[in-house]
């Protein structure tokens, strides 16, 4: 009787684990929580999300700037599963953003990043507008903050082929020093170029500019001086990636100067402790305390405090791109250009490290 007992619970133990139900529960893919992040399953692989994603943006005529976090790890003999993060957006999305605090443009355009995970799943996600806000002191209730979510979540679902997110991202909280700032001697312009300037001399392959203000500009909004640029380099910034994948959406580095109502230029860049943080990154001492003095050095130097150390300095916080594919990407070109709002030539622009 023991005997037949146990027989006929391994074969219901079996017909469970085989049965449609045991399966699902088994194989269902579990989205990562991370503050502030909006999350959904892609029926796609990494390539092939990326190109929808960049499709997508193409079809509303916004920039964008597209990096292979994979391809930059291995430039510098890292390994890293499939990772790319695409860069774009519109003045008529980001502008009103914008009009609330300039603060906000050191996170616009739009990041969209997909990756694969261990289990093989391939993730599309972008920040929720909720977590521009807050990090810029913008009421999470504003009409903007809205259509922003509107806006890249409708792409998001065109992109992944998902209906719906698969996690939120919520627990949104403002991070204490999430920008680091401090006032710079010269126009906005020209603290960006020291940016430039900065980053050459540390060895760094040119990434673009978004100017900010020229894109409201070409909507026809009023915006004072607003400009942001990337840096970064994949020796730095892959080991962040590889202790958690959602940390490609905050790579490379982002710098940004802006001018107050006053006239008074502000430079700053995104404390990678913040980010490290918000995505719970831990084990990477060298590595965060290398971009955290770069990043510091790279803006001291943007706000006229220093020159850069003779050889430049080592840097992290993402990719790099090949210079042969850089350029200077300002909204306000697609105004010169006689467009319409959402209806404009589009620029697509694939930057990948060569280190």
């Amino acid at each position: 009787m023991r005997r037949v007992t146990a027989y006929v619970g391994a074969m219901l133990g079996a017909a469970l684990a085989l049965s449609p139900v045991a399966a699902t529960a088994q194989s269902d893919p579990v989205p990562p929580e991370v503050a502030g992040l909006v999350v959904y399953a892609s029926d796609y692989d990494v390539p092939e999300t990326v190109e929808r994603v960049e499709d997508a943006l193409g079809e509303a005529g916004m920039v964008t700037l597209t990096l292979d976090h994979q391809a930059n790890a291995e430039s510098v003999g890292a390994t890293l599963r499939p990772t790319t993060v695409v860069i774009g957006g519109a003045p008529p999305v980001g502008t009103p953003l914008l009009l609330q605090a300039q603060e906000v443009g050191i996170d616009l355009p739009q990041k969209f990043l997909s990756w694969e995970d261990e289990a093989g799943q391939v993730w599309l996600a972008h920040n929720s507008g909720e977590y521009l806000a807050v990090q810029s002191g913008i009421d999470p209730e504003s009409p903007a903050v809205t259509g922003l979510d509107q806006a890249v979540g409708g792409l998001a679902v065109q992109a992944s082929g998902a209906t719906e997110p698969a996690t939120r991202g919520a627990d949104v909280t403002a991070y204490a020093e999430y920008r680091l700032e401090q006032p710079s001697n010269a126009s906005v312009p020209q603290s960006i170029g020291r940016y430039q300037d900065a980053f050459a001399e540390a060895g760094l392959k040119e990434l673009p500019v978004v100017d900010h203000q020229a894109g409201a500009e070409s909507i026809g909004e009023t915006l004072r001086p607003t400009q942001v640029t990337f840096a970064g380099n994949p020796k730095a910034g892959t080991p962040f990636m590889a202790a958690q994948q959602t940390m490609g959406i905050d790579l490379p580095t982002r710098f940004y100067a802006r001018e107050s109502a006053s006239g008074d230029v502000t430079v700053g860049h995104v404390n990678i402790a913040a980010l490290a943080q918000r995505h719970s990154v831990t084990g990477v001492d060298e590595p965060l305390a290398m971009v955290t003095k770069a990043t510091a050095a790279f803006t001291n130097a943007a706000a006229g405090e220093m020159t850069m150390p003779e050889g430049g300095v080592d840097t992290g916080g993402g990719d790099t791109a090949d210079s042969s594919n850089t350029v200077v990407i300002g909204f306000g070109l697609l105004a010169m250009l006689g467009a319409s709002v959402l209806a404009v030539a589009f620029w697509r622009m694939r930057a990948k490290a060569s280190a």
